[in-house]
């Protein structure tokens, strides 16, 4: 068997779970061919079978079940076309390398790589741009099973920090509306970012959108945290709210530069 070339084959997990050769979409021989597939492209250090058949269908490790997932892993090499897509190592079953690297998690990963290999704050840029291209929504999304949640929340945790990161590249050039609009999609994706996001979005918001904005996301936010977590905002996001309540106009990057430029004197 050849080995699939690397523009031909790709894996879609954000978003969709959809698989296409030469720009169309496989088609499964059965369910559970494919359902082996993503449950190993959410494990790639690979499972033991015994998971493998607890997680995707609630069975035993029994003759029976061994069958079955023998059956699925053979029609999953046969659709993809190749014995080795996945292999097996100590007693754990594993996606080829190859698959991982046709996936739109791997071009996520390069792209957050690469932008913290970048030197100049461009190179960043086009780097963290490049890892959002590939990103439509959350992972695996029409899985509902427990087994995927510990991944789902890995890939939203890459995408938040690459809009935290993209955002704060906005905010050091003071460019305000991009800032808001990437953090924005941050805390959206992940409202528990972190508490100094949501008062640096507040800021951005009224430089932007007005202080209404500013101060109905921090009704939100504090809504959510009521609601959701049984919280309340921390006392500077209060005092920020009410700051900019009043009409002020602040800017967090110059705030945080003042605060700095203090602390050395």
């Amino acid at each position: 068997m050849t080995d699939f070339a690397p523009t031909t084959l790709h894996l879609r997990t954000l978003g969709d779970a959809l698989v296409t050769l030469n720009g169309q979409p496989l088609v499964w021989p059965a369910r559970s061919a494919e359902e082996l597939l993503w449950y190993l492209h959410a494990h790639p250090q690979g499972a033991y079978r015994a998971d493998v058949l607890a997680d995707l269908w609630g069975l035993e490790d029994t003759p029976t079940a061994t069958n079955r997932f023998r059956v699925a892993l053979h029609r999953l090499r046969a659709t993809l076309g190749r014995a080795d897509a996945v292999t097996e190592v100590r007693g754990r079953y594993l996606l080829h390398p190859e698959l991982l690297a046709a996936s739109d998690t791997a071009a996520l990963q390069a792209g957050l790589e690469a932008a913290r290999a970048a030197r100049t704050g461009d190179e960043r840029e086009e780097a963290l741009r490049r890892a959002l291209a590939c990103v439509d929504g959350e992972y695996l999304p029409q899985v509902r099973a427990e087994w995927v949640e510990e991944a789902r929340a890995y890939w939203r945790a890459a995408r938040v920090r690459a809009h935290v990161a993209l955002s704060s590249l906005h905010c050091a050039r003071r460019e305000c509306p991009l800032a808001a609009q990437t953090l924005l999609r941050a805390v959206q994706s992940d409202p528990l970012i972190g508490e100094d996001h949501h008062q640096r979005l507040m800021t951005c918001l009224a430089q932007t959108r007005g202080r209404f904005e500013a101060v109905e996301h921090y009704r939100r936010y504090r809504r959510y945290l009521r609601e959701e977590v049984g919280d309340t905002p921390m006392p500077d996001t209060v005092r920020l709210a009410e700051r900019l309540k009043a009409g002020e106009l602040l800017c967090w990057a110059a705030e945080q530069e003042g605060q700095a430029a203090e602390s050395k004197r």
